[in-house]
């Protein structure tokens, strides 16, 4: 793994959705680049992008391993991430390369979150993929692309392998799930959580006791436990300009909390509390997140959502100041720290970086300065919980 951005309790990063409605395509993505270079300077540690298919407007990005190549060119240090790639509508074998070039490209930085693709149910449709078998599909290809990172010959071949090799990046997957099956699955598979919808107290909190009490059953040290969660986090100058700059964003998302329980005239407001937006002046912020059940303090990766659909909440300028305050005011408040001192230079292509030997099964690794996440319980609570886990 890449060297942590700080001694801080968590690592901090940053996402988007890829939107720019009505801009030019091209001129959305150059502007990502920019946010990757803003966010290393900041002194974020990752950026991480969503993938979409077949959208005009709300998440733009349909390849976002190539964007995060050019992203790569661009910096040095921080963590280039998918949140999430849509695994079930991907040939393992491409994905594989494709993702074997871009960790090779870019010193080890990958981070590799994976979902089943829920929220793009219409697309498979358009891949010959069932959707009604998304979860089975995924289980078929994560554990395909792991054989192929391992660098195990492919089946029907005459001992074809990956290359280029890139063993050690399956440490750094990332299972998006908001099933408890999904969660149960994504420990005993030694994989991280990534925790991005549902309500926090209701649907996050028990998905990550679920994450940890597996992970403790297989045997694993409480340190190998990767837990993430992106929530977004848009301070200003009070909560009523949040809600103004997301309208278009509560409009959209107002259907899906229905999902959860909450009703349709719900306010604007609590809305945005439900979807896990953070708004307002940052004192206020600092506190929401502070309180929040999977906010920084019981993750090892927090990564804030900084833009949404138009207007202001979409604007670049608007979203790079919002990043500053993040990084400047909030997020330090919460105990991370920027990396600090000289961004290294990059490898040479002449001389790039050889992969460690891979983590064992049995004690998957965690970036250096993240131990147990805090808040989600004493050894004796995971102990217990592990306990039920083995008895299921």
């Amino acid at each position: 793994m890449p060297a942590p951005g700080g001694p801080g309790p968590f690592r901090l990063g940053f996402l988007t959705h890829v939107h720019g409605r009505g801009r030019p395509a091209g001129a959305v993505y150059r502007d990502l680049v920019e946010l990757f270079v803003a966010g290393e300077e900041l002194g974020f540690d990752g950026g991480w992008l969503a993938q979409h298919h077949f959208s005009p407007d709300y998440g733009r990005l349909p390849s976002p391993l190539l964007l995060l190549a050019a992203a790569a060119q661009a910096t040095r240090r921080i963590d280039l991430g998918t949140a999430v790639v849509v695994l079930p509508l991907e040939d393992p074998i491409r994905l594989a390369e494709d993702a074997a070039v871009l960790d090779a490209l870019s010193g080890g930085r990958l981070q590799l979150g994976l979902g089943t693709g829920g929220p793009s149910a219409p697309a498979f449709g358009a891949f010959d993929r069932d959707v009604a078998r998304r979860r089975e599909l995924f289980d078929e290809a994560r554990g395909r692309l792991r054989e192929l990172l391992a660098g195990e010959s492919i089946a029907g071949t005459d001992g074809l392998r990956l290359h280029p090799p890139a063993p050690t990046l399956t440490s750094r997957f990332w299972d998006s799930t908001t099933s408890v099956d999904g969660a149960r699955a994504a420990a005993r598979a030694g994989d991280g959580l990534l925790l991005g919808i549902g309500p926090a107290g209701s649907a996050q909190r028990p998905l990550a006791d679920v994450y940890l009490a597996a992970h403790h059953a297989a045997g694993r040290a409480p340190a190998g436990a990767r837990l993430a969660v992106s929530h977004g986090v848009f301070p200003g100058p009070d909560r009523l300009a949040a809600r103004v700059d997301l309208a278009p964003d509560i409009a959209r998302f107002r259907p899906w909390l229905g999902n959860f329980g909450f009703p349709a005239d719900l306010d604007d407001g609590a809305a945005l509390d439900a979807m896990n937006v953070h708004h307002g002046p940052v004192g206020v912020v600092i506190h929401s997140l502070a309180t929040n059940p999977v906010g920084p303090a019981a993750v090892s990766y927090f990564i804030a959502a900084v833009q949404g659909e138009t207007g202001a909440a979409a604007d670049l300028d608007a979203t790079l100041r919002r990043m500053e305050l993040i990084a400047t005011e909030i997020a330090p408040a919460l105990g991370w720290r920027p990396a600090a001192g000289p961004v290294p230079d990059p490898p040479t292509a002449a001389d790039p970086p050889t992969a460690a030997d891979p983590p064992t099964a049995a004690d998957p690794p965690t970036p250096a300065g993240l131990g147990t996440p805090a808040g989600l319980g004493t050894p004796a609570e995971l102990e217990a919980r592990a306990a039920l886990e083995r008895n299921r």
